[in-house]
């Protein structure tokens, strides 16, 4: 056993500020937020000095008038842009053999792949023919020229 004039006091106050300390630095999410946050200032002040710069008068404060969205036609083009990619990632089939039994059944039914893909998404089996019926029967009617029916 030791002599009591050989331990050292420790002060755990300290020694867990310091495990702190280097847990932190250590931590990504901690850098990611403060590089954020100094983002968000920057590209602030560049917003500001572009919209001084084209002589409009800024608000006293950022939330007269204005609620600091985005742009009204990027969020429309970025939920088309979702849309596509969805409707794209649905559409597909699994694997190439999947796809052409899909395409050759719908075929056989009288449907195309996307009707055939679209009522196996909605219901979740695949169309009977009686299903098919029904869908050839809700399709719209051919738009007929004025020339054809003269």
């Amino acid at each position: 056993m030791q002599s009591p004039e050989l331990l050292m006091p420790i002060n755990f106050a300290v020694s867990a500020a310091r495990a702190q300390a280097r847990s932190a630095s250590r931590d990504t999410r901690t850098q990611v937020k403060a590089a954020a946050k100094v983002w968000r200032a920057t590209h602030k002040a560049q917003r500001e000095n572009e919209l001084r710069e084209m002589g409009l008068v800024i608000p006293l404060s950022e939330w007269l008038g204005h609620n600091n969205g985005p742009d009204f036609l990027e969020h429309l083009r970025f939920k088309e842009w979702c849309w596509t990619r969805a409707r794209k990632a649905a559409f597909e089939p699994p694997d190439a053999q999947t796809g052409a039994r899909w395409a050759r059944n719908a075929d056989r039914l009288g449907l195309s792949y996307e009707e055939y893909r679209l009522e196996l998404l909605e219901r979740g089996r695949h169309p009977t023919d009686e299903d098919a019926t029904h869908i050839r029967n809700a399709r719209p009617l051919p738009r007929q020229s004025a020339v054809a029916s003269n």
